[in-house]
């Protein structure tokens, strides 16, 4: 697929991502400039997404805020607004947002960037392929075909968004392993999404050759190896994350491992899990709706909490997914209602 000498070592690339987030904080302390503090907001969210570091995200969204008060360009600052909001999945507020950034004079091009992001999160698909279309045969490289190749994905146009997501590998000119990590783990996401075990365990294998400190990686892979009942490689793949991560999904996935090999402490890790859930949903409840309705329809056993967190979901963004996981938690909560009818 891919051929992981082509980059620079992954140890060494986050290495290099923390010293540059530590150099911005420092000229934080010393009085930053707004791009300064744009672009340690926006490796802060790069480090949390590649290492599953919630406390990363919080920490971004801290330098953004700050940036945008001190913002004396007032596109910039509603355009900075917008991908928070859009981050968070508070996608209307993203919307207006980008409306008046456009007013503002932002620069059209990077609103279209964010607005094709945006009606893809919301299923408005034919909108956004326009525009993913356009921006891929203008600039054609591994950012621009990757996000193109995720829409098709969703779209169910499986196999060419295989072929779009090899040609946005070749496409990549740079020796940084992050991008092509990205890029591979959405790949293999999309390929657990529709039921192809053997293909996302393929993605997720080079992926780890290239990028084997990329958490979310590591996790899905072992959630594909739980989903074949290979219960000793899920628990050393999923093991090591708990003291990486403090997203609660990986104590989920430990959870179900526990649960699958019948030990009691099992209970333990759904009691943390479902805790932190509860805390992030108190903090950002449409971030975090989907992960945690998937979470309390299974494993977290609380059907009706499910149910509400997936309505929730569906009302932020009508896509197929969404409908599928509030049918899913529907159809769950039925069947718990029957259980405890036969059991009364």
């Amino acid at each position: 697929m891919i051929d992981p000498g082509r980059y620079t070592s992954g140890r060494i690339a986050i290495a290099n991502l923390s010293a540059s987030i530590d150099s911005l904080e420092v000229r934080r302390a010393e009085g930053a400039t707004f791009d300064e503090q744009v672009a340690l907001s926006n490796l802060l969210f790069l480090r949390g997404d590649l290492l599953g570091r919630i406390v990363d995200h919080v920490r971004a969204e801290s330098v953004a805020i700050d940036a945008i008060v001190s913002a004396t360009n007032i596109g910039s600052a509603l355009y900075l607004r917008a991908r928070l909001a859009e981050r968070f999945h508070r996608f209307a507020e993203a919307n207006a947002l980008l409306d008046q950034a456009l007013a503002a004079g932002h620069p059209e091009q990077e609103i279209g960037v964010e607005r094709a992001a945006l009606l893809q999160a919301t299923g408005q698909y034919e909108e956004a392929l326009a525009l993913r279309k356009r921006f891929a045969q203008d600039d054609p490289g591994i950012h621009t075909l990757g996000a193109l190749a995720s829409l098709l994905a969703e779209m169910n146009q499986w196999r060419t968004a295989e072929t779009c997501y090899t040609a946005a590998l070749d496409a990549d000119n740079g020796i940084s392993p992050l991008p092509c990590g990205q890029l591979l783990f959405e790949w293999g996401v999309s390929a657990m999404r529709r039921g192809d075990l053997d293909r996302a365990e393929t993605i997720f294998l080079v992926l780890e050759a290239i990028l084997p400190q990329h958490v979310p990686g590591r996790g899905h892979r072992a959630e594909v190896a739980l989903a074949r009942r290979q219960l000793d490689l899920a628990g050393a793949l999923i093991t090591p994350l708990l003291d990486i991560s403090d997203d609660p999904e990986y104590h989920a996935i430990y959870a179900e491992i526990l649960a699958a090999r019948g030990d009691a402490k099992a209970a333990i890790e759904v009691e943390c899990a479902a805790a932190a859930y509860e805390h992030l949903l108190a903090r950002r409840p449409e971030a975090y709706a989907d992960h945690a309705a998937a979470f309390f329809m299974g494993i977290g056993n609380r059907p009706q909490l499910a149910v509400d967190l997936a309505l929730a979901n569906l009302n932020l963004r009508d896509t197929p997914r969404a409908r599928r996981l509030l049918g899913r938690a529907r159809r769950n909560a039925q069947e718990f209602l029957l259980r405890q009818e036969v059991a009364a």
